[in-house]
C-alpha cells in the first residue's frame, strides 16, 4: 500500500472517530480542509499566524454560511464562534478587516467569543487579542 493511499485511509478514518465525538466540529474541521488541505482542524487554521488574508476570509465566508444553514443549533452556534474568530485572526494576523460590521459590531461578538466559556481557549483567546488590535485600529 503507498503512503498516499495510508494517509488517506488514515485521513477517513480519523474523520469518521471526529464525526461520532463532535459532529458539528468534525464538519467544521472537515471545511477548514477543504480551505486549506495542510491544516489539521479548525482551530489551527483560524490561529496559524501563517494564515494569509486570502485563507482567512474564505474561512469567514465558510463559517458565516455554515452558522445560517448549519443544521442543528449546536452547528450554528459553533460556526458563529468560528466566523467571529476568522475576522478577528484577520485583525490580528494582517491587521485587516475581512467584515462591513461596524466596531460596537465587531466588539460584541469578539466580546461575546471572549466571554463564552464553551468555546475552545484558543478561539477565547484570539478574540481576546483581536479585541486589542480593534482597539488600536
Amino acid at each position: 500500500m503507498s503512503m498516499a493511499t495510508r494517509k488517506r485511509l488514515s485521513d477517513a478514518l480519523r474523520s469518521a472517530v471526529e464525526a461520532t465525538v463532535d459532529p458539528a466540529m468534525a464538519a467544521a474541521d472537515w471545511l477548514a480542509r477543504d480551505i486549506d488541505p495542510d491544516c489539521t482542524s479548525a482551530i489551527n487554521l483560524l490561529t496559524d499566524t501563517t494564515a494569509s488574508l486570502e485563507t482567512l476570509t474564505k474561512a469567514k465566508d465558510v463559517y458565516k454560511t455554515m452558522r445560517i444553514l448549519g443544521e442543528t443549533p449546536a452547528d450554528r452556534r459553533l460556526a458563529a464562534r468560528l466566523y467571529a474568530a476568522s475576522i478577528g485572526a484577520a485583525l490580528v494576523v494582517h491587521r485587516a478587516r475581512i467584515s462591513r460590521q461596524s466596531d460596537s459590531a465587531l466588539k460584541r461578538g469578539l466580546q461575546s467569543l471572549q466571554d463564552d466559556a464553551e468555546a475552545p481557549d484558543p478561539l477565547r483567546r484570539l478574540a481576546g487579542t483581536a479585541l486589542c488590535a480593534l482597539a488600536e485600529s
